[in-house]
């Protein structure tokens, strides 16, 4: 099917080849201007400029007054227009200071426009089509009204006139008169007008006078140059005068192709280059279809056929001799095809009169995969450009395609490898990338090899999508209409809708685990089982197995056992029809009965395959997508089969699964002799990958996670639920730095568990936690680098990914620690004993004070937002060396190889920490008191607070009674620190201040608490 310039798609892909330089404006709306050689060659002549902003806005509409401007600055240049004005109110609604007024005078002075009726302009109102080519024709020296612009139906002839003269030429869609002008066809338009030719009246004759003169009569002609010009070829070396010859010297358009061998127009302003564009004004027509050689005869017509012929395919100009071939199929009535002209292939026609010059060019699209964008050289290549060098008329010709630089098409950043794509190349130059448009998992009710498909509507192939190396060519060569069943494939569509390649969909493949089964018929025509599922997110539920359908060693199998079997405990693939389960037995499945733990350090399965006898040698790895499927096991039928599922859970790092082997399955099935028994790990893995897909592991009950967690006092609460006979009780924590609580849940009291491991003083626990998120055990910590911790002193060469405690514990009694930029140095500088804190580590201190009987026990506990704020926080803190001492514990608590939390157990008979409620840009403060026996605030803004209000509260702490001293009030001095003085002081005692910065409304912005400490007055 033939198209006449409205193949939008088509200009998308292959308008935009441009080279922009500095003549042109880079606005920042580019992408959305349709007009981008109007926009570009109006804004380089400074006839219409962007926003402040940078943009353009092309679908802003224009007004009568700007478009005034536009008109004046086409006729007098955009310096001699800006320094019109007006005597005088050229209209009522237009006054002198108006910011249109000189340019609507100038106009109206020229007889270019015209008011209402009622002596108004209106300016600001928008402006039709029809208004705006009448002020055009009226630049181009068009009279009003000899041409007939005024009356009822003047309307009708300026439409006339302006389509004559070219001003409509490339827009798109039909040229609507009535409609508001957006400012980009304004650009069209004004455009169309430089290059259209003036015109000038012979015998015309004018009646009135002065400002009230009007022509009546005139024979209208083109406007010429006279021999020798220079002017003359500016625009058209045609001997007539188009209007940017007349009126903008510094603006060249001279004849040019673009890289697809397309006429094209290489404009320049004052030498500077603007751009090339393809010359639409010479384009016949053009085609996504077959071309036959009648057709073309019949687009151009008898005295072009006999041009000379120049033939371009993906920017290849053809050799003489296939030239010559195509130019004899140009012929009324012939039917033999054009070059490789078909679906998908744009074919466009130029005709150039003036030089008898014929063009054809065909622009091919190719479907591509992408490799990764590359950062680093900023291009992107292609894994692979599927039929790219088998098109018939240039196989010998193409070049290589290269790397795409992000400076020639910045989407490049966006793609990723694997992406399909379209692609139009020049002469071995990638021009335009779009990403393919995909019709995804369909299934095919019919199709004809390389003719077409039907999935749900008819798609016919592009000629790039059956050529030798077409993505997908053979993929139905091993079907018919009669065997597409439950196939599907995902189809790949050019820009104009054509099928450019296709990809059978490998059907994704869902496991079921099946622990046992029940024969239900053994009749042929009805063989079913009924089994019982665990399926890949942990869901259970007995399913029907249909045996007719199922895979013939799976229906021998279980046909074969006279009743069923407890214990199968294996993985299938299936599919679902009507409610009825289709079994095949996974071939990519593992039995482990070696692994006795997984979590984020056991990650490994090494086991025997679905037979239960050969051994796999491979090692198969746990990830962040494996799902783990923790179950219990029972006695079922006098054999340990798997009772129940007690957990769910995604990622091998979030796991700590104690696996039960062979002989603890029957102690927890009390099954002592059994030998038939479900044990160990049941694993099916992605095919031809190394990667668990899912697990069903015979383990703790219900283990999800271990935590670390700092446990101290005794519970918050403790109830006994009789119906479920479990205790149940609160208690608090430090967990990742942060204070907490954490709930516990067990068959004994907490005095029997708990408290027996934690004693009185609490202490650093690692918990498990069942699937509901109770913790349900509490064990000491293990040292050893493979277990829970290890002691300060051995922290030498160790791994950091290997770690997940460190800590002094029962080696020191009085530690230094300092903290710089983000880094912990603990005590000792020749030994290695600096770490890398995470970003904003928290810590809390636990402070431990001796009772009446001389045993530690909790004092406080002190939470902060970063590990150097609790370290500056302790009294024991030297702001000169800063570090601080303290005697007691440390626990770094790594995570991925860094200090994620700090837990400081600080045993000492008296100690003061700020409570870290710091709020805002204050980052130190403290309190000291003066020689006149006052005390004295201090803190550090860095300026932050200049000019706020400040207020400071003095308190005095009397046991657990604290008391308010004193307030003092001000404003903040524009200085880094900042200093306040109470009242005088009498009393004897610990004193703390809190400052407090207020903004104007009195709201509290930012504020600091002080350490505590004694003084004496």
């Amino acid at each position: 099917m033939k198209k006449f310039l409205s193949l939008v798609l088509a200009l998308v892909m292959t308008m935009s080849l441009v080279t922009v330089s500095a003549g042109a404006k880079d606005f920042t709306d580019n992408s959305k201007i349709t007009y981008d050689e109007a926009v570009a060659v109006m804004s380089a002549a400074k006839v219409i400029d962007g926003y402040a902003e940078g943009d353009f806005r092309p679908t802003n509409t224009l007004t009568r007054g700007a478009a005034a401007k536009i008109i004046c600055n086409l006729i007098l240049g955009p310096t001699t227009a800006s320094a019109l004005v007006a005597d005088a109110a050229p209209y009522k609604d237009v006054p002198t200071n108006s910011t249109f007024a000189g340019y609507i005078a100038y106009c109206q002075k020229e007889g270019i426009i015209s008011g209402y009726a009622d002596g108004t302009f209106k300016p600001g109102n928008t402006l039709t089509g029809y208004a705006f080519m009448k002020m055009l024709l009226g630049a181009l020296g068009y009279d009003s009204a000899i041409e007939g612009y005024t009356g009822a139906n003047w309307s009708i002839a300026v439409a006339k006139q302006a389509i004559n003269a070219g001003l409509n030429n490339s827009l798109k869609g039909s040229f609507n008169g009535v409609k508001a002008v957006t400012r980009e066809e304004a650009c069209l338009y004004a455009f169309n007008t430089l290059k259209a030719t003036m015109v000038e009246y012979d015998n015309r004759i004018v009646v009135g006078e002065g400002s009230s003169a009007v022509a009546i009569s005139g024979v209208r002609k083109d406007l010429t140059w006279n021999k020798g010009t220079l002017n003359d070829g500016k625009i058209k070396k045609d001997g007539y005068v188009q209007f940017g010859e007349q009126y903008f010297e510094k603006l060249t358009r001279t004849d040019d192709t673009d890289d697809f061998g397309r006429p094209a127009s290489k404009w320049t302003y004052d030498k500077k280059d603007i751009g090339t564009y393809v010359n639409y004004d010479l384009l016949v027509s053009e085609y996504t279809t077959k071309v036959k050689g009648g057709d073309v005869y019949s687009d151009i017509g008898s005295v072009a056929a006999d041009y000379d012929l120049t033939y371009y395919v993906d920017g290849v100009k053809l050799e003489k001799d296939a030239v010559k071939t195509q130019s004899s199929y140009i012929a009324k009535k012939n039917d033999d095809k054009m070059g490789d002209s078909g679906n998908g292939v744009l074919t466009q026609i130029f005709v150039d009169n003036d030089d008898e010059a014929l063009t054809i060019v065909e622009i091919n699209t190719y479907l591509a995969k992408t490799d990764d964008y590359n950062e680093k050289k900023e291009t992107l290549k292609f894994n692979e450009i599927y039929g790219y060098g088998d098109v018939k008329l240039t196989k010998k010709l193409v070049k290589a395609v290269e790397a795409v630089e992000l400076d020639d098409i910045a989407s490049i950043k966006d793609y990723k490898d694997g992406d399909m794509v379209l692609l139009t190349i020049a002469n071995g130059e990638v021009k335009t990338i779009t990403p393919a448009e995909t019709v995804k998992g369909t299934e095919i009710d019919e199709f004809s090899k390389q003719d077409y498909v039907n999935a749900g509507q008819k798609y016919s192939y592009a000629a790039t999508g059956k050529l030798d190396g077409s993505f997908g060519i053979d993929e139905l060569n091993n079907y018919d209409n009669k065997n597409l069943d439950d196939k599907t494939f995902d189809l790949y569509l050019d820009q104009y809708g054509y099928l450019i390649g296709i990809e059978q969909v490998e059907d994704d493949v869902e496991y079921v685990f099946i622990t046992s089964y029940e024969i239900t018929s053994k009749y042929m025509t009805n063989r079913t089982a009924k089994a019982t599922a665990i399926f890949e997110d942990g869901t259970t539920k007995d399913i029907e197995v249909n045996l007719k359908k199922s895979d013939d060693d799976v229906v021998k199998d279980w046909t074969n056992r006279k009743d069923g079997k407890t214990n199968e405990n294996r993985w299938y693939e299936y599919t679902v029809k009507n409610d009825s389960y289709e079994l095949t037995l996974a071939a990519t499945q593992i039995h482990d009965t070696d692994t006795d733990k997984i979590d984020s350090k056991h990650v490994s399965q090494k086991g025997v395959k679905n037979d239960g006898v050969t051994v796999d040698k491979n090692y198969y790895y746990g990830n962040a997508d494996t799902n783990y499927i923790t179950v219990s096991v029972d006695d079922v039928n006098g054999k340990v089969a798997v009772d129940k599922v007690e957990s769910v859970v995604k990622g091998v790092k979030n796991v700590s699964i104690n696996v039960w082997d062979e002989a603890k399955a029957k102690t927890e099935a009390e099954l002592p002799n059994a030998t038939d028994v479900t044990y160990g790990i049941y694993t099916v893995y992605e095919k031809n990958k190394a990667y668990a897909r899912a697990s069903i592991v015979v383990g703790d009950d219900g283990s999800v996670s271990d935590r670390y967690a700092y446990l101290y006092d005794e519970p918050n609460y403790e109830r006994y639920n009789k119906s479920e006979d479990v205790y149940y009780w609160e208690m608090d924590a430090v967990i990742d730095g942060v204070k907490t609580t954490v709930t516990f849940k067990s068959d004994l009291p907490f005095k029997d568990t708990v408290l027996d491991t934690m004693k009185v003083e609490g202490g650093m626990f690692k918990l498990s936690y069942d699937k509901d998120g109770y913790a349900v055990d509490v064990d000491k910590l293990k040292e050893g680098i493979d277990n829970d911790y290890i002691l300060l002193s051995d922290y030498m060469d160790q791994k950091p990914d290997d770690l997940n405690i460190i800590t002094n514990k029962g080696e020191f009694t009085s530690e230094k620690v300092q903290v710089e930029k983000d880094t912990l140095w603990i005590t000792d500088q020749t030994a290695k004993r600096g770490f890398a804190l995470a970003d904003k580590c928290p810590a809390v201190i636990v402070e431990l004070n001796k009772d009446s009987k001389g045993n530690w026990e909790i004092d406080d506990t002190v939470e902060y937002t970063t590990v150097e704020k609790a370290v500056r926080s302790m009294e024991t803190y030297d702001t000169k060396d800063k570090f601080a001492t303290f005697e007691g514990e440390i626990y770094l608590m790594f995570k991925d190889g860094i200090v994620s939390s700090v837990v400081l157990v600080d045993k000492v008979a008296k100690d003061g920490h700020i409570k870290d409620n710091t709020t805002g840009k204050i980052t130190e403060a403290a309190i000291s008191k003066d020689a006149s026996g006052k005390l004295v605030a201090t803190w550090t803004d860095n300026k932050a607070y200049a000019g706020s209000k400040y207020v400071v509260d003095f308190y005095l702490v009397d046991g657990a009674k604290e008391y308010l001293k004193d307030t003092v009030t001000d404003i903040s001095a524009n200085n880094d620190t900042h200093s306040e003085v109470s009242s005088k002081i009498a009393q004897n005692g610990d004193y703390y201040a809190v400052i407090r910065i207020l903004d104007k409304d009195g709201k509290v912005v930012a504020s600091a608490t002080t350490a505590v400490k004694g003084f004496a007055f």
